[in-house]
């Protein structure tokens, strides 16, 4: 794709046919938005909206915490769908590299939620500035390594939490994402409408902030870039200066 992506809370970057798409439609979304009528009709227009969306590139944000090994991967390879088979390499790499034992290795190969439904062969990310999710939204993305399929069996473990604490750097991918390749249940094209009508005389009632996943990897071309803590641009994104504890 060559289009220049989306970014949500920039309508200036919005694709003309989406514009005059929901200019088109905007009496319909609006009477959904205000009193929840017209379903059927509003059900074909958002799937209509999704079709045309589909063809362009969402900016958004993967909160994590990586090694120097992993974040040059990451820019020459692009981002792959995280399973079992995939951390397990990552643990085995980080083994060879010295920064754990075997038996710690073992345990964290055995004690993990990689095949858990909701996190395998998918890659979320945040499509707003993360520090709106506040601390609590995303700090333990950054605290631990090893994404959420393996800090949420360890982060209390006094024995490997304060291992995985210890390795990395936080990191922040900034990515576009190809929107065909977010899942088919996605409330992208619901958000979008509604900060369309926004703009356009409606009182925000409802989320408008968007986290989606890929189930799809992302191709290195569509790597903006890797911000470690402490970049500047890491911090204004995060906030995580008025963190408490400090990052």
């Amino acid at each position: 794709m060559n289009t220049p992506p989306i970014f949500l809370e920039d309508e200036a970057t919005w694709p003309v046919v989406v514009l005059d798409y929901l200019q088109q439609n905007r009496d319909l979304f609006f009477t959904w938005e205000r009193h929840g009528t017209g379903r059927k009709a509003y059900d074909d227009a958002e799937l209509a909206l999704r079709s045309i969306m589909n063809g362009h590139l969402l900016h958004g944000y993967h909160c994590t915490r990586l090694t120097e090994p992993e974040i040059q991967n990451i820019m020459l390879n692009g981002m792959q769908l995280p399973n079992k088979q995939m951390l397990d390499r990552r643990i085995q790499s980080i083994q060879g590299a010295g920064l754990i034992e075997s038996y710690i290795a073992t345990r964290l190969k055995n004690e993990n939620q990689a095949i858990c439904s909701n996190r395998a062969e998918m890659i979320w990310f945040c499509f707003y500035r993360p520090y709106i999710a506040g601390q609590s939204g995303i700090q333990r993305l950054f605290r631990s390594w090893g994404g959420e399929a393996l800090y949420n069996s360890h982060e209390k473990d006094p024995q490997t939490g304060p291992i995985l604490k210890s390795i990395g750097t936080p990191c922040l991918i900034e990515a576009n994402v190809p929107i065909a390749d977010l899942g088919v249940h996605s409330t992208l094209c619901e958000k979008v409408a509604r900060l369309f009508l926004i703009k356009r005389g409606l009182k925000k009632k409802k989320c408008v902030d968007h986290d989606d996943k890929a189930n799809s990897p992302i191709l290195s071309r569509n790597i903006k870039r890797i911000i470690q803590y402490p970049d500047p641009d890491f911090i204004a994104l995060t906030h995580c200066n008025k963190w408490s504890p400090p990052l």
